[in-house]
């Protein structure tokens, strides 16, 4: 009887003296670890956040591209003419088909199409009438002497500013674009990498080793590595 007393007394002795810091030591591993699927989070967050915004940034400056190509009136009339096919591919796929909502539809689609090619022939006619008046201007310049020669070519530099006008505010938008591109990537790159730096140093100090694990992420027309954390032991 006194042994087995001993024996418990002995037992407990240990218990207290080896529990306490196993079971320490497995806490702050599951802190550990709890910090760093939190951190994960926070930066998968981060990142679609910032994804849908560089998303957004592309799809305005495709839209400022359109606008300077075609002209605020034809990208109008080719939305409309984009709805309205949507709209016909769903009236013509229902169970009970809507004739005269069909007719409507298609009768409309027929006029933007007109009025689409008048605004393209309007464009294009504004810009064959600057190209000859400034070749006609050219051709006079030859001939011309003194103060008329300085008119004429002051007007021809005027006429090629109209023509340049559309390629210098592409290369405008163009920059613009690239650094507003540039801010979200590298935003959301710096702001991911301290937080998986300071999460990996709180895990290293409560016992569990942990690296960055790099995964590529697309941004608009960007592909980027990002650093969420990897566990590599405890």
């Amino acid at each position: 009887m006194k042994k087995i007393i001993v024996s418990l007394v002995i037992m407990g002795f240990l218990f207290s003296v080896a529990g306490p810091p196993a079971f320490a030591a497995q806490s702050d591993t599951e802190k550990a670890l709890e910090i760093i699927e939190k951190t994960n989070q926070e930066i998968d967050e981060k990142i679609e956040k910032a994804v849908e915004k560089a998303d957004e940034t592309q799809a305005d400056f495709l839209q400022e591209l359109r606008i300077l190509e075609e002209g605020k009136e034809l990208v109008k009339l080719n939305e409309e003419k984009n709805e309205v096919f949507w709209e016909l591919q769903e009236a013509s796929q229902v169970e009970k088909i809507d004739n005269k909502k069909i007719e409507k539809l298609i009768e409309k689609s027929v006029k933007l199409d007109k009025k689409i090619k008048e605004e393209r022939d309007k464009v294009e006619g504004k810009l064959l009438e600057i190209q000859a008046e400034t070749a006609d201007l050219t051709a006079a310049l030859l001939t011309a002497e003194g103060t008329d020669k300085e008119k004429i070519a002051k007007k021809i530099r005027k006429l090629e500013e109209k023509l340049s006008k559309k390629g210098l505010k592409y290369q405008e938008r163009m920059e613009k674009y690239t650094n507003d591109l540039e801010k979200i990537i590298n935003d959301v790159y710096d702001e991911t990498l301290e937080m998986s730096a300071k999460t990996i140093k709180k895990a290293a100090d409560l016992g569990v080793e942990a690296e960055c694990s790099w995964k590529l992420v697309r941004f608009a027309d960007r592909w980027v590595w990002i650093d969420p954390i990897k566990v590599v032991g405890w």
